[in-house]
Order: C-alpha cells, then structure tokens, then sequence
C-alpha cells in the first residue's frame, strides 16, 4: 500500500492531527449552542453524536484522503470479517471479563504518595465529573434509553473510535515501517490517555491494544468495530443494571470473577490460547495470499 501513500511519514500524522483539531473546534461551537441551556440528557446524546461524527470520524476520512489513493482500503473499511475471526474475537472479550474486573478494581484503587496527593485528588475529582455526566449521558432506565445509550454509546462510539484509532492513526504509525507490535501498542497508549480517566488507564490500553492487534490480523476495520461497540454495550447494561432493578443480573457482570483466583487465573490462559489462535490464524491467511499471487 505504500505506493499509494502521499506526502511523508510524519506529514500524515500532522494531517490527521491538524483535521482532529479543526473539526474539534467546530465540534466544540457546535456542542456549546446545544447545550446553551443546559447539560440534559438529550443536550448531552446529541453533543456526543456530534463529537464522535466531527471529533473522530470525518478526520479520519478526511485524513485517508489526503494522504492514500486507496482510502477505504488504508482504513479497512472494503475488508470483509472471517467468520472464525469474529467468533475467536467475541471468545476472547467475554473471557476476558474476569481478568479486565480485577485490573478496573486494581486502577481505581490506586493510592499515589503523600507528595502526589494533590494530582490525585484532582484526577478523582475529574473522574467523578466524567462519571456524573455518564449518569446523565444514560438517562432513564426505559427500554427506548436503553436502545438508543447502545446506538450511541456502543454502536456509534465503538466505531467512531476504531475508524480513527486504529483505522487512521495506527495505519499511519506503521507506514512509518515500524514494528507492528510498535504501532499497536502506541496507539493503544493514546488511545487511552486521550480519555483522560486515570483510573481506568490499564484495563482500557489492553483493550485498546486487543483491538489493535484485531485489526492488523484482519485487515478489517470492522472487526474491532464490532468487539468495541459490544464492550461498550456491555457496559451500557451494566451501568443501567446498577440503577434498575429490572436489570440487576446484568449489573453483576461488572463484579464477576474479582473474587475468584481459579475464575481468574482460567481467564488468563483462555485468553492468551484465543489470542495465540487469532494470531496463528493471521499468519496462516497472510501465506495463502502469498501462494496465491505467486
């Protein structure tokens, strides 16, 4: 694909970054009329339709092309999703559940030194703002918030996230010919420091990391997409299920494993068997193609 790449390594990550703050602003006056009268629960699902679409996706479009001949192929968008991959992949976020519950537990009980307290109390005090305003983003606890908290927390941001993340800035970092273990990884870092919530940092860079690595064994976009928008829809019907009865076994979900050593431990090792297949399954497809154009 590099034949097809315009302009050099670094000006296409100053492409991506200068239309991310462009339409940031805009985004930004946008966001700043809707919710002139207030922060509501409508105000605040309309501002984050609107920051996903300006903030995420239409840079990353925008960014592939300017910088490719081939857009839709540089962001994965014309790659089908195997059938094996996608089950693998789904496996592997649900068995991941019990380890990701011990590490969340683990991040937001981090405790700084004495000489830090006051950066940790303002990256709490962040936390909770962030929290509130999900409380707020959800909603009632209808069906019909339900469905649209998954079209627009799950669906809309799973896919905002990974056309730019792993679609546009992961694909740029590895046209820098750097190792894809690198680019996957670094993106991940950004990824999740750009959610600015330290105390989720680590569960949310392995995931980040887990989609990254989905996307360069598939080719495909839509794959981490799709694992995305259901890690958040999961986390959607947990956070509703903490507030609503109706929901209250699926509020457990966020609980399940932490207290279990052997549930964990089988997490682990259930994960990396997934994850070391995944992988096998990539390198096996990479060399059909390869016999295939020979």
């Amino acid at each position: 694909m590099e034949q097809n790449f315009r302009f050099k390594p670094i000006q296409r990550i100053l492409i991506l970054i200068l239309s991310m703050m462009l339409f940031t602003i805009i985004a930004s006056l946008i966001i700043s009329i809707v919710t002139n009268n207030g922060i509501t629960t409508q105000s605040l699902r309309i501002s984050t339709v609107i920051q996903d679409c300006l903030i995420f996706i239409v840079p990353a479009i925008v960014s592939a092309i300017c910088i490719s001949g081939l857009p839709a192929k540089f962001l994965g968008l014309d790659q089908k999703i195997s059938v094996p991959f996608f089950i693998l992949s789904i496996t592997a976020l649900l068995a991941f559940i019990p380890t990701i519950n011990i590490l969340v537990d683990y991040n937001e009980n981090i405790s700084f030194p004495e000489s830090l307290k006051s950066i940790e109390e303002w990256m709490r005090e962040s936390e909770n703002r962030a929290q509130s305003s999900v409380k707020i983003l959800l909603g009632g606890d209808s069906v019909a918030s339900l469905i649209v908290n998954i079209l627009i927390v799950g669906i809309l941001a799973g896919f905002s996230e990974e056309i730019f993340f792993r679609g546009a800035l992961q694909q740029i970092i590895l046209s820098f010919k750097s190792n894809h273990h690198l680019a996957i990884w670094i993106t991940a870092i950004i990824f999740s420091a750009f959610h600015l919530q330290f105390f989720g940092f680590i569960p949310r860079l392995l995931l980040g990391a887990f989609f990254g690595y989905l996307m360069y064994w598939s080719g495909s976009i839509w794959l981490p997409a799709i694992i995305h928008a259901l890690n958040n829809s999961l986390v959607v019907l947990v956070s509703m299920g903490n507030s609503n009865n109706n929901l209250a076994d699926g509020a457990g979900l966020n609980s399940f494993g932490q207290d279990s050593p052997i549930l964990i431990l089988a997490s682990v090792i259930l994960t990396a068997f997934i994850i070391s297949k995944m992988n096998k399954l990539s390198i096996e497809n990479h060399h059909k193609i390869t016999e295939k154009i020979d």
